[in-house]
């Protein structure tokens, strides 16, 4: 109830008489008009900018037309046919308008936008391709910048948004959810050439450590032998070689100096054959894996001949292969290593073209079993792999990451040896920060 004013109780003059009016309402405060949308505004435009010169334009046509048509009755009904046709299309334009306004209306009232380009954000920035020199003797050094490590995979998410246009659309075995061995952290690297994310898992109470490498070019997987040179009988330990040839990520390869078995390729040539029971890995020029049986190639000319069809650049001789083209392969025996018992294993796998991983499985802190070759198949093939292939395990089995060695090898020490295969940045220089 409003408020009432007391009077007093004495009687009134009588005022003059006036004539009254009612009175005016009050006016409530006016609220400041809303922020036109841009919906509205495109509709304003329509109707000021369009509809109204042309109902201007039709209305005088019209006008025009019935002077033009006074006397002339016959005529009247050719131009009132022509009128209606006129009409008929102004009214299918207006229409298509209006539903043009209406859908700019609905995307507003949405809050979506309609973008017929990427925005700035969105445009990936144009990249150099680059390419190492297949007999360069090193590559070119990483940028220092470039390396990382986080404590949990979590961490690693704005990384991999970093890495995605080097990915190429490609999935990682590491995701952000990975289960890591309690004890690690997580290494990384990401340049314009080359992306890799180096850390360790639990599987059958052995530490798996794995290394997943994407490059752009295939020159940047490359294998070096001791002292630059085929037939070198000096051995380096892995970490050794690896900071020789500025290598992201290096491991131990075949020891190919210590067994003579398998096809021996390097760079294109082949250099010696022992094929009646060892399996063979072979790498082309684009980067791909490729394998030979015991028994399939038992001469120089046959591994040559294999070599210059598939356009091979090395090979590694140890095995064996664990998955081809998707599928694990078993074994009962095998002429080459202990495939039966637990032993510290190492393995080369291709994910998908020039996308690599290189794992160990090692005895770590409280985790003190090794596995066997089909323990180790069984995890290989769980990382979706499309082929993969045993190297030289052992003390031999090793994984170096910017020159430091990331896996605990048998004794806790490496062995030298005489080759690695390693992959490189192909930046000139390092190159700058991929930030």
């Amino acid at each position: 109830m409003g408020y009432k004013p007391k009077y007093a109780a004495s009687p009134r003059k009588r005022e003059p008489d006036v004539i009254r009016t009612k009175p005016e309402p009050e006016k409530k405060p006016s609220r400041p008009k809303k922020a036109q949308s841009k919906a509205g505004r495109i509709f304003q435009i329509i109707l000021t900018v369009i509809l109204v010169p042309v109902c201007a334009f039709a209305t005088g046509k019209l006008l025009m037309d019935m002077v033009e048509t006074v006397g002339r009755p016959k005529a009247a009904v050719v131009v009132k046919t022509k009128d209606m046709a006129m009409l008929d299309d102004f009214d299918a334009y207006v229409e298509k308008s209006m539903a043009q306004a209406d859908s700019g209306l609905k995307v507003s009232h949405l809050g979506l936008t309609e973008q017929t380009e990427p925005t700035e954000e969105e445009t990936e920035p144009v990249r150099e391709h680059y390419t190492i020199p297949e007999d360069a003797l090193v590559a070119p050094k990483p940028n220092p910048s470039c390396y990382g490590q986080v404590d949990s995979p979590a961490e690693m998410e704005p990384i991999l948004k970093k890495a995605k246009w080097i990915l190429d659309g490609q999935k990682t075995y590491f995701q952000t959810n990975q289960q890591i061995y309690e004890d690690s952290f997580i290494r990384y690297y990401l340049d314009d050439s080359i992306f890799a994310v180096t850390w360790q898992e639990v599987h059958d109470d052995s530490v798996y450590t794995f290394s997943e490498i994407k490059v752009e070019d295939a020159s940047q997987f490359r294998r070096h032998l001791a002292d630059g040179q085929y037939g070198s009988d000096t051995q380096y330990l892995t970490t050794e070689m690896a900071e020789t040839v500025n290598a992201v990520v290096a491991s131990a390869g075949d020891f190919y100096r210590f067994r003579n078995f398998g096809a021996v390729v390097y760079q294109g040539e082949t250099r010696r054959v022992e094929g009646t029971y060892a399996e063979t890995c072979y790498i082309d020029r684009s980067g791909d894996m490729h394998f030979t049986r015991g028994g399939e190639v038992l001469t120089v000319q046959d591994v040559q001949a294999f070599v210059d069809e598939h356009d091979i650049n090395f090979s590694l001789a140890f095995g064996p292969i664990l998955v081809d083209n998707y599928e694990l392969v078993e074994h009962t025996w095998y002429g080459v290593g202990e495939i039966t018992e637990g032993y510290a294993r190492a393995a080369l796998c291709q994910m998908d073209s020039l996308h690599y991983i290189v794992v160990t499985a090692n005895t770590t802190g409280p985790h003190q079993s090794i596995p066997t070759v089909a323990q180790f198949a069984k995890n290989i093939t769980a990382t979706g792999c499309r082929m993969a292939y045993c190297l030289d395990g052992g003390q031999t089995a090793t994984i170096v990451m910017n020159n430091d060695l990331v896996n605990r090898p048998v004794n806790g020490q490496q062995r030298k040896m005489s080759d690695i295969i390693y992959f490189a940045t192909a930046v000139p220089e390092g190159g700058t920060d991929n930030g």
